[in-house]
């Protein structure tokens, strides 16, 4: 998987000390994607932050021309390794309907493209059990559990129901919290292997 090598190699090839949390910065959007009457899928989209752009070029031996633009070819390969994950990965994306967390299937339909100078990585990903869209209420959130990627959340479609960004507002406790995980070394881990979580922007569905 090649998000993991692109932690390892954020490491390596950064100049000077590295803060440990977070390292990789994503903005993120989500499409909420229905078949009739029912909920089926999502639509995830990653734009990574022009330094792990960078050692995306590094790590996978892209661009072999030097003109500075991915071919077909290298943007593929991107799409392929954001998304071969292992089996216990679940792409940083948790969904849960009426309080209860949904089992999301396997990633499809990667696709990777440039945007300016940053690489950006989209994707499906199905519901196990499709969910009827009367009354629906579900609450979407994508995070790293330990905070490595930090994810900020740039927009949210629904064609059929209200899709909202709720950002995350930290209080004072939160933006301490924060600061002393900015301080941490690159050997150093949180205490809380979920930290990620209470930083996460969030998404709410409304369906009538």
């Amino acid at each position: 998987m090649l998000r993991t090598i692109t932690l390892a190699s954020a490491l390596a090839l950064s100049a000077g000390p590295v803060l440990a949390h977070p390292h990789v910065f994503v903005d993120a959007s989500a499409a909420f994607v229905f078949d009739g009457d029912s909920l089926t899928e999502l639509r995830i989209t990653w734009l990574y932050d022009a330094f792990t752009t960078l050692v995306l070029y590094d790590q996978l031996d892209l661009d072999h021309d030097r003109d500075g633009k991915l071919d077909a070819q290298d943007l593929e390969r991107v799409a392929h390794g954001e998304t071969d994950w292992p089996p216990e990965y679940e792409g940083d994306t948790y969904l849960w309907v009426g309080g209860v967390k949904q089992p999301l299937g396997r990633p499809a339909n990667g696709v990777a493209r440039m945007v300016g100078d940053r690489v950006e990585v989209s994707f499906d990903l199905p519901l196990a059990e499709a969910r009827a869209t009367e009354g629906l209420r579900a609450s979407l959130k994508l995070y790293d559990p330990a905070y490595y990627y930090a994810y900020t959340v740039v927009g949210a479609a629904a064609d059929r129901c209200e899709a909202q960004v709720i950002p995350f507002q930290p209080d004072a406790a939160e933006r301490a919290l924060q600061e002393e995980l900015n301080a941490l070394s690159q050997e150093e881990m949180p205490e809380d292997p979920m930290i990620g979580a209470r930083f996460a922007d969030g998404i709410a569905l409304t369906c009538d």
